[in-house]
């Protein structure tokens, strides 16, 4: 059968408790709602962020307002020189003066010409005729079907930084030149937006190949270097949004989106608190939030359940065990705070415990009135026994022969050790039980007087521990001391040098067993003949028999010892009634 102690170590104090287990049930509860939140809110986060988006569109659709008009006037008047240039193509003056008005028009063109595959321009808005060839690139510019937006051409150009963009002049199916179209950069940054008020940190406008046409702002590369890669791939029909770090490793809010379709795109860097949400949109998980209150309300169960039921149920155990140990009954803690059904349980307690105490009074006086009682019944048997003894005394004065006499005192001996026990136990504190010290103590007192009479030059001693013995082997004991000291004196020599010696013991030499010796010189104890007929040898093997054990006699080196081992008994048997 498994122990209290076994099973309390098996199990977990933390994850049996009650909080723990509260808890747990509310994580449980918990866990539908706390699903539903967390994914209301992830919605909620994904409707803000494409609001976001939207909004850093729209944005940046209105700061490249200004860039697109500049783009979208140039191709428009790219695609007019070209259907008109069949017209003035015979007469390179006539052409020049058409190109050079047209450039003296619009602020934003610096150059404006046709180029053919030699790279020998003959029309243009130059005064004279200049080449810019002839090169591989130039001839693949020339013949391209395609109308491109590149940076510029020439190094050297005036008026500082340009873009070109090209026309394709289609003869048939042949292409036989472009419209070139030099743009001034600045320009493109000077017209006015929509908005002038919300601007991004940089703003790049880039070809389909990735080429930088101008840069405002934070610079994302180098002008001659390419956008890159990743930003490239973004590239599609509707803009695009996301999150990205500038050159110096800034955390940024990237739109790309078209300006002019297959000809010129815009990279806007914005900052995360730019429109109409702050960073934590994009930092933030959805979870955060239900997580945040899921733990909360858990810390509030735990610590109210604590509060509630776990704190006053600890405190009314250990106002328990105190009770238990000491029957002491401390006042309880903060009883108004109580709920109604720990409240009915500590007034249970306390009427038990009450009760308790009560019927404990009651079985303590009653149980000191039997004590009381039994005390009194070992005394007057004790008294009884000495009344006896003292008859018998008077008998054996009377008596007329040494072998009456003898008997009398013999049997008078061993009515004074039943007398002898009686004191002891009503003499001890546990009625019950007789301690083993001084029932040894009065018992070979009357021994060492007799051995004292009958050889005054003998010495003794006694050697005993301290343990309790049960009457019924209290009083074989004492009987069967009593009877091996009277047969020990009767064989002692009658000699001054050296003087004879009587030893008791009564040693524990194991645990629950005990051992009675006696050791004297002289002769035998029991293989002598005894005048009483060998009554005495007779006794001392009952007596042994009634402890539990057996008589064992050495006779070595003229000493002469009898031992005795027996078990301790430590039950009270029942009362039988007769």
């Amino acid at each position: 059968m498994t122990s209290g102690s076994e099973v309390q170590g098996e199990r977990w104090p933390f994850l049996q408790s009650l909080p723990f287990r509260v808890v747990a049930f509310l994580s449980l509860a918990l866990l539908p709602i706390g699903l539903l939140a967390i994914w209301q809110t992830q919605n909620l986060d994904e409707t803000l962020q494409a609001r976001t988006r939207l909004s850093l569109v729209a944005l940046t659709e209105i700061a490249v307002s200004g860039e697109r008009q500049v783009l979208q006037r140039a191709v428009g008047a790219a695609s007019g020189q070209a259907v008109t240039y069949g017209l003035t193509a015979d007469d390179p003056i006539v052409c020049s003066e058409s190109f050079k008005a047209f450039q003296d028009a619009d602020p934003a063109i610096s150059f404006a010409g046709f180029l053919p595959p030699s790279g020998r321009v003959d029309c243009s808005s130059e005064p004279e005729p200049f080449s810019i060839g002839p090169s591989e690139r130039v001839a693949n510019i020339a013949t391209s079907p395609l109308t491109t937006l590149i940076p510029r051409l020439r190094a050297d150009a005036p008026g500082g930084r340009t873009a070109v963009l090209t026309q394709p002049v289609v003869r048939g199916d042949d292409v036989i030149g472009q419209i070139v179209l030099t743009i001034l950069t600045e320009s493109m940054s000077q017209m006015p937006d929509l908005n002038d008020q919300n601007q991004p940190l940089s703003l790049a406008i880039f070809n389909r190949d990735g080429k930088v046409i101008t840069v405002q702002g934070e610079a994302h590369v180098p002008a001659e270097e390419a956008i890159a890669e990743d930003i490239v791939r973004r590239l599609g029909p509707e803009p695009t949004a996301f999150a990205g770090q500038n050159a110096q490793g800034e955390r940024r809010i990237f739109v790309v989106l078209t300006l002019v379709p297959d000809l010129a795109y815009a990279v806007a860097g914005w900052a995360p608190t730019d429109g109409v949400l702050s960073s934590t949109a994009y930092t933030l998980p959805s979870f955060f939030l239900p997580a945040l209150m899921w733990l909360a309300s858990l810390l509030v169960a735990y610590f109210a359940v604590h509060r509630l039921v776990v704190s006053p149920v600890q405190d009314l155990g250990s106002r328990m065990r105190r009770f238990a140990s000491d029957r002491a009954l401390p006042q309880p803690k903060n009883t108004e705070m109580l709920p109604q059904e720990l409240f009915d349980l500590e007034q249970t307690f306390i009427n038990m415990a009450y009760d308790l105490i009560d019927d404990e009074a009651r079985m303590e006086n009653s149980l000191r009135e039997k004590n009381v009682l039994l005390k009194e019944i070992h005394h007057r048997v004790k008294n009884n026994l000495q009344m006896i003894s003292s008859i018998m005394n008077m008998q054996i004065r009377a008596a007329k022969t040494d072998e009456s006499r003898h008997a009398l005192r013999r049997l008078q001996d061993r009515v004074l050790g039943l007398a002898t026990v009686h004191r002891v136990l009503y003499q001890s504190k546990e009625l019950s039980r007789a301690d083993a010290a001084p029932l040894m103590t009065d018992i070979c007192a009357s021994v060492f007087n007799e051995l004292a009479e009958a050889r005054p030059h003998a010495v003794h001693a006694l050697e005993v521990d301290n343990f309790t013995l049960v009457p019924d082997q209290a009083v074989p004991l004492a009987l069967l001391v009593s009877e091996v000291g009277s047969n020990a004196i009767k064989n002692l020599p009658d000699t001054a040098s050296p003087a004879p010696f009587l030893n008791f013991s009564l040693r524990i030499v194991s645990p629950g067993m005990a051992q009675f010796r006696c050791r004297n010189s002289g002769g035998s104890l029991i293989d002598k003949v005894a005048p009483d007929g060998g009554v005495g040898r007779q006794l001392i093997r009952a007596f042994a028999t009634q402890l539990g054990g057996t008589v064992e006699v050495q006779d070595r080196d003229g000493i002469h010892t009898i031992s005795v081992e027996f078990p301790i008994t430590t039950a009270i048997p029942d009362a039988l009634d007769y």
